[in-house]
This record gives C-alpha cells, sequence and structure tokens, in this order.
C-alpha cells in the first residue's frame, strides 16, 4: 500500500514530490485522494490506483488543467529513469493503441491520455487491458472505469483550494516571470498575425475541400465520414492549418506547451471545422435542389390535355 502512495505522489513529475492523499475516493477497486505540492502546499493532481494479481499496480491521475495519466508500477521492475519505452495498449483483445511511456523511475512509467482521445475513451468502455512490452504482457480487468474518471474529476473540482503541507529544504522550482507589458503587447500583435495566417490557410483549405468533397456531399455518408475522406484528398492544406493551429494554441498560452496534446487539440479543431463546413454546404445544396431559382413561365394548355405534375 505504502509503494502504491508514493507512487501516486509522484505519478505526475519527478523529482517535485507531492504530499497526500488528502480526503479519500474510492470507487470499486480503485482508491485514492487528492495530493498537493510539497514545495508550495498547493493542489497538485487527484490520483487513484489499483493493485493486480501480477504485482503490477496501475494508476490514473488528473491535474488541474485536467491533463491525464495513465500509469504502471511493479517493485520488481528495474527500469532506466528518463528514458522512454514503446508499449502496447490492447483493448478487450481487438483494439491496439501504440504509446510512449515515460520512465519516471526504476520502477514507474506514465502515459500521457489526452481527454477525447482514442485512448480514454477506450480506457473509460473498456473491460480489459493488456499491457505488451517487448515479450511482457500484463492483463488488466477494467472495473468501474467509467465511474472512476468521472470521480476524479469531481475531485479536481472540490480540490482547488486545498492546501498541504511545505517541505523545509525542498529544491524550488524555477518559477516562470510574469510577463512585461512589452511582452504581454507583442505576444498579442503575434496572436493577431497568427489568427490572419490561420484564417487565410483555412480559406485555401476549405475551397480544397469543397473541390474534392463535392461528390459525396449529397450521399447519405455522415457528415464526419465526408470530412475526413476532403481531409485525406487537402492533407497539405490540412498540415498547414493543424500547425498555425498549433502554434496559435501556444501563442494564446505564453508558454511552450505539451505538444502532443497540443497537436491533439488543433487535429481536433480543424477537424470540427471542415465537418461543420461539410453540413453548412450539404444543407446550402439541398435547400438550392429544392428551390427553382427559375421557374418557366406557365404557358395556355389544350383544353384536352391535362396540366403536367412536378415532383
Amino acid at each position: 500500500m505504502r509503494a502504491a502512495i508514493v507512487a501516486l505522489s509522484c505519478l505526475l513529475s519527478l523529482p517535485a514530490a507531492a504530499a497526500g492523499p488528502f480526503g479519500k475516493i474510492v470507487v470499486g477497486n480503485w482508491s485514492g485522494g487528492t495530493f498537493t505540492n510539497d514545495q508550495t502546499g498547493a493542489f497538485s493532481h487527484c490520483a487513484v490506483s489499483a493493485r493486480y494479481k501480477s504485482g503490477v499496480t496501475m494508476l490514473t491521475s488528473v491535474t488541474a488543467q485536467f491533463s491525464w495519466l495513465l500509469g504502471f508500477t511493479k517493485p520488481e521492475w528495474r527500469l532506466r529513469t528518463g528514458e522512454t519505452l514503446k508499449l502496447q495498449l490492447v483493448f478487450d483483445r481487438s483494439s491496439t493503441i501504440d504509446v510512449t511511456a515515460n520512465i519516471k523511475s526504476p520502477t514507474l512509467v506514465t502515459i500521457a491520455m489526452p481527454a477525447q482521445s482514442a485512448l480514454i475513451n477506450a480506457f473509460r468502455q473498456g473491460r480489459y487491458l493488456e499491457l505488451v512490452a517487448n515479450d511482457a504482457r500484463y492483463t488488466f480487468a477494467l472495473t468501474s472505469t467509467g465511474e472512476m474518471l468521472p470521480a476524479l474529476v469531481e475531485c479536481v473540482k472540490q480540490s482547488a483550494n486545498v492546501r498541504g503541507p511545505v517541505t523545509p529544504g525542498a529544491p524550488v522550482q524555477a518559477q516562470t516571470p510574469e510577463a512585461t507589458e512589452k511582452e504581454r503587447v507583442a505576444r498579442a500583435e503575434k496572436k493577431v498575425l497568427l489568427e490572419k495566417t490561420r484564417d487565410l490557410i483555412r480559406s485555401k483549405m476549405l475551397a480544397c475541400i469543397g473541390r474534392e468533397g463535392a461528390p459525396m456531399l449529397l450521399t447519405d455518408e455522415k457528415a464526419e465520414v465526408v470530412a475526413k475522406a476532403a481531409m485525406l484528398f487537402c492533407k497539405g492544406d490540412v498540415d498547414a492549418l493543424t500547425n498555425a493551429t498549433i502554434e496559435l494554441i501556444e501563442t494564446e498560452d505564453g508558454r511552450p506547451a505539451n505538444r502532443s496534446a497540443v497537436r491533439d487539440a488543433a487535429e481536433k479543431r480543424v477537424q470540427e471545422v471542415v465537418t461543420a463546413h461539410v453540413i453548412r454546404t450539404r444543407g446550402e445544396m439541398i435547400g438550392k435542389s429544392q428551390r427553382p431559382d427559375n421557374p418557366t413561365p406557365s404557358r395556355p394548355t389544350d383544353s384536352g390535355s391535362r396540366p403536367s405534375q412536378s415532383l
């Protein structure tokens, strides 16, 4: 139990430590609570763990910014701290997701689990998970994950004002200085320029998608399917818009961010833009096809003939 608490406390980063758990989360076979930063006493993250017969403990955590991590720890592991490890996560023996794990300590690995990603959805909905690393394979029953994840979200909402003890002599992390007025103005000007660039790229991309996706617009395919297909034909423009969106997100935040998480968010934004464009264009095309733009003037009919009918 002590090993699990230590792993939960350092799930987010090393060597920074965390105090806790404060309060208690118990959902199915998961248990944990709220953790605070040893250096500042501020709320750090909410985390839970579940131990399995294999000797592996699985951990899940979420920060105040709703950054999710999945972790695995086993006392017998002898890993090289600071390196990465290629893993496969197999859900219900049917869905395989390749991931890169960060080795946080000789016995602990963590995996980023972006919100709205295929990984977190599979973790929430799956029944079984297999962790595959080279020739090692560990199997986990995903008990109560559908209830555990919302419980962690609620923990974060309730823990914003939690204060923990500050450890004397704990190394102080470098603090990011407050941006000066000049820096804020420069960032605002850069944001305006990036927004204009993004809008130009988006217009070019949507024009391409209008051409490439036109044959599919009036089919029965869902808008999301049409959008994804059109995006493949216009991949260069889509990638350019994604990169512009990433730069804009980082400029808005005022600092470099988790590139993987930002890319996921940017790709999601681009797909939403394309899907909305497909839905809007499809509606306009349907409306135009049902509206006679140039009605033909009526002509007198022969007394013995019937007026024609239109559908």
